[in-house]
Parts: structure tokens; C-alpha cells; sequence
């Protein structure tokens, strides 16, 4: 099988991470997406993040429609920092005879060479990561071209997927502005009832 991982805070997950998995899909034929939700991410401040439970919960919502959307707890489950050169390692073990790739937005795409152990997993991935607008094209060309000297392979979606950001619906729920564009109902409805970001 042609097996992709997403990783992410997921922050909250919002309709951009699923519109980007359904065109990952499409564009490199996968088979399953598994999207990973992290738990102490070693990128990000956890000032605002959600328990790691309700991210979870979030994902499992979020994709309950998609044959080939699963979510994984596996950074969750492992103690301290995940690296995704860890969760590749497992994930291995378990789809010991499976084609990997991941997906990822281009500013994480624009920085894939400086992360821990990045040789050995280009290695063993395919990269799939989308144009958030035109000025990254002349970056994610020569990106593109750098990573193939690690023996990676790179798809690259030739349009945004949705401009928004978690960051950015995590606003709009603490000043009670409308996000039902950018996030699932049920979801929203989710972080309503749980009175997570502020709401």
C-alpha cells in the first residue's frame, strides 16, 4: 500500500488539514492517510495547546467520513518529545511492506533538511506539500531539488488547499467570532461542549 502520515498539533483540526489530505490523496493515488495528532511537539510552545486527548478526539471526528483517513495515537502513547524519524521507525514495523510519504505545508516542507535525523528518513519517504501562495513557488522549487540529493521524492500541490490557519480559528473562538467556514460542525461542536480555547 501507498501509506501517507500527517502530523500536526491539529490545534484544532480545521476543514484546510482535511482538504489537504483528500488532494494528497488524489495527487500521489495513497491508499490510507494516517493522521498522527503529536503530543509534546518539539516545534511549538504548548502555551494554548488543547489535552492531547481532546486533539485525539478531534481527529477521530474530523475524518469519521473517510474510508481512508485513520488517526493514530502513537505520539500521544510514547512519553516526551515524538520526532518523526521515531514514529517513522515504528510505523515501519507495523506496514513493514508499504510505500510511506508524508504530508506537510511548505513552511515545514521549506525546513525538512534541518530536522533531527532528516537523512534517514528522506530516505524513506516520499514528500507531498502544497503552494500556500505564489511567492513560495522560486523556494519549493529549490527545496525540491535539495531533497532529491537525500533520495527523496517530492509532489508538490499546485494551489492552497484553504487559508486558514489553527491559530487563527483559535482567535475567532476567543472573541466569539463565526469559524462554521473553516472547522467541522461536529467538531465545533466538540470544542464548544468541552469549553476548550476559550469558548
Amino acid at each position: 500500500m501507498k501509506i501517507a502520515i500527517f502530523g500536526g498539533s491539529f490545534n484544532p483540526i480545521h476543514l484546510g488539514h482535511i482538504k489537504l489530505v483528500k488532494t494528497a490523496i488524489e495527487t500521489a493515488d495513497l491508499d490510507k492517510v494516517l493522521l498522527i495528532p503529536t503530543g509534546i511537539t518539539p516545534h511549538k510552545s504548548n502555551s494554548e495547546m488543547a489535552p492531547a486527548k481532546d486533539r485525539l478526539k478531534m481527529c477521530r471526528i474530523a475524518s469519521l467520513s473517510y474510508d481512508n483517513i485513520e488517526v493514530s495515537s502513537i505520539e500521544i502513547d510514547r512519553e516526551g518529545k515524538s520526532y518523526t524519524y521515531q514514529t517513522l521507525n515504528s510505523l515501519k514495523e507495523i506496514y513493514a511492506n508499504d510505500e510511506f510519504f508524508i504530508i506537510m505545508g511548505s513552511d515545514m516542507y521549506l525546513s525538512l533538511h534541518t530536522w533531527k535525523n532528516a537523512n534517514f528518513f528522506l530516505n524513506n519517504l516520499n514528500v507531498i506539500t502544497d503552494l500556500r501562495n505564489s511567492a513560495d513557488i522560486m523556494e519549493i522549487e529549490k527545496q525540491c531539488e535539495l531533497l532529491k540529493k537525500y533520495g527523496a521524492k517530492s509532489y508538490i500541490i499546485n494551489h492552497s488547499v484553504m487559508d486558514v490557519s489553527s491559530t487563527e480559528i483559535r482567535e475567532r473562538l476567543k472573541n466569539n467570532l463565526e469559524v462554521s467556514e473553516f472547522i467541522d460542525s461536529k467538531v465545533l461542536e466538540y470544542i464548544k461542549t468541552h469549553h476548550l480555547y476559550g469558548t
